[in-house]
């Protein structure tokens, strides 16, 4: 009996095996968040619409809203959190809209340390390693915008050597995951005319680009979200106008750089994801879905936007302030 019991375990996708739940918290606030980030266990910080900006210290009991001054109107369409105390939102918009700040007390104070200074300019998404970070900006000219720090945002320089950009191809703001730190290298997606995976290994200079396979050819269309996964890449996407066609979806991974279409995919577009060794997690306006390696398996049909994961506990955000929290498998 114990054998039949394991090997019907076995042939459980993790996500079933595990009883992952989404856990639904109060966030205070009807902003949409698009902007999620883990520290820990305890901490995590949201960012979105209306200039809101969230933290909370006790697990998501309480979420606290913090001011940036005069930045009402802004869309903070991503949040980085270093520990309670520091962290770094970015504004996405056109122009004068798009915009970094960084608090060092926990929010009490905010100080502004980028500002896109061109009005063709988009701010997209940013990823950190340490104090190192990189955030990417749609194409101006052939070229995607490129700002780099070393000091955990508190400058920004603007590089040169941006990913090469085709003709309407171009990222999505839409869960501050458009870009990823992966073992040895940076990863952008993209959508609109191409849909790719774009990788610059450390040391190089030129970037290569994957075609994912995801729905293209429209500016609602393409790769959404990149994160790393088993010594490569992991990406989701689809058609936002078509969230709740499991057609229009597509997985794609790149272990060590080798491109890789996975055959099937989550039940719909999704627009956010985050991975540990063991599982990968995506989140989109019509659920939340596991991969374990194998297969796919709904954890919710519960809508959310964005997703962060640290350590054994993944952080989601959505539409009309939504928060939740998912405990991960050790």
């Amino acid at each position: 009996m114990r054998r039949a019991l394991a090997g019907l375990l076995l042939s459980l996708p993790l996500a079933a095996q595990a009883g992952l739940r989404v856990e639904a918290q109060q966030s205070g606030v009807d902003a949409r968040l698009r902007g999620v980030s883990a520290v820990d266990a305890k901490v995590a910080w949201a960012s979105g619409s209306k200039g809101t900006v969230l933290r909370t210290t006790d697990g998501g009991a309480h979420w606290q809203r913090l001011t940036v001054p005069d930045a009402d109107k802004l869309d903070f369409r991503d949040v980085e959190g270093f520990d309670a105390g520091n962290a770094v939102i970015m504004a996405a918009g056109p122009g004068v809209q798009s915009r970094v700040f960084r608090t060092r007390d926990g929010g009490a104070t905010w100080a502004q340390t980028l500002d896109a200074g061109n009005e063709k300019a988009f701010f997209d998404c940013m990823a950190f390693d340490g104090k190192r970070g990189w955030l990417l900006g749609d194409p101006v000219g052939d070229r995607y915008q490129l700002y780099t720090t070393s000091d955990g945002g508190e400058h920004w320089t603007l590089d040169d050597n941006g990913p090469p950009a085709l003709k309407d191809e171009a990222a999505f703001a839409a869960s501050g995951t458009c870009i990823a730190r992966l073992k040895g290298a940076i990863a952008v997606v993209s959508g609109g005319a191409a849909s790719r995976l774009h990788l610059l290994r450390d040391g190089e200079h030129d970037w290569r680009a994957f075609d994912t396979g995801m729905a293209r050819g429209k500016p609602a269309a393409g790769a959404f979200s990149v994160a790393a996964w088993r010594g490569g890449a992991f990406v989701v996407g689809g058609d936002y106008t078509a969230e709740q066609s499991p057609g229009n979806a597509a997985t794609f991974a790149a272990p060590n750089a080798r491109a890789m279409r996975i055959d099937t995919a989550p039940r719909g577009y999704r627009s956010g994801v985050a991975c540990t060794a063991r599982i990968c997690i995506a989140a989109g306006p019509s659920g939340v879905d596991a991969w374990d390696g194998k297969r796919w398996a709904t954890i919710s049909d519960a809508s959310f936007d964005a997703i962060s994961v640290r350590g054994n506990t993944a952080w989601l955000s959505g539409a009309k302030g939504a928060l939740a929290k998912i405990e991960l498998p050790r």
